[in-house]
């Protein structure tokens, strides 16, 4: 398992380095699905037979809604869509119009759209930043997770 640290450090510094939107959406998106499978953990489940299971990001966010539909329920709905545009990217041979859901999408996750939303440079920061706040909410709902499931222990 990748530690936590260095899934932080992968979105809020790594995906920086790379100036292709496709290869920021597909390792922004493996980042997710990493904090995915550490908050499916923290709830303590049969490690083993989860990993088994091979779940991917969509199966992966239903088990964590299964478990607890509250942890993620404002978060959700950013993580079905990222789901959905990372999947269209890879899967579909001429899928172009990618880059406007991915702008909307990030906008949705931070609340705001940039004036200048249009230009490279800007675009590129804004989805950082939403694979950011996403990572940081999955990496805090992780840890709580974690510290209620240590203290039930005791």
């Amino acid at each position: 398992m990748i530690s936590k640290k260095t899934l932080e450090d992968t979105v809020t510094i790594g995906l920086k380095k790379y100036n292709e939107m496709e290869m920021i959406l597909l390792k922004g998106h493996l980042v997710l699905e990493q904090l995915l499978n550490q908050l499916i953990y923290a709830h303590q489940l049969d490690g083993k037979h989860v990993d088994s299971m091979r779940l991917m990001f969509g199966k992966n966010l239903e088990l964590v809604m299964v478990l607890d539909r509250r942890l993620l329920k404002d978060e959700y709905p950013h993580l079905k869509e990222i789901n959905r545009i990372r999947n269209k990217v890879a899967h579909e041979l001429f899928f172009d119009k990618y880059h406007d859901d991915l702008k909307k999408w990030a906008s949705d996750v931070l609340g705001y759209t940039p004036k200048t939303i249009n230009t490279k440079k800007t675009y590129k920061n804004h989805v950082v930043k939403a694979f950011s706040w996403l990572a940081g909410i999955l990496t805090g709902t992780c840890k709580a997770v974690e510290a209620i499931k240590g203290s039930n222990k005791a």
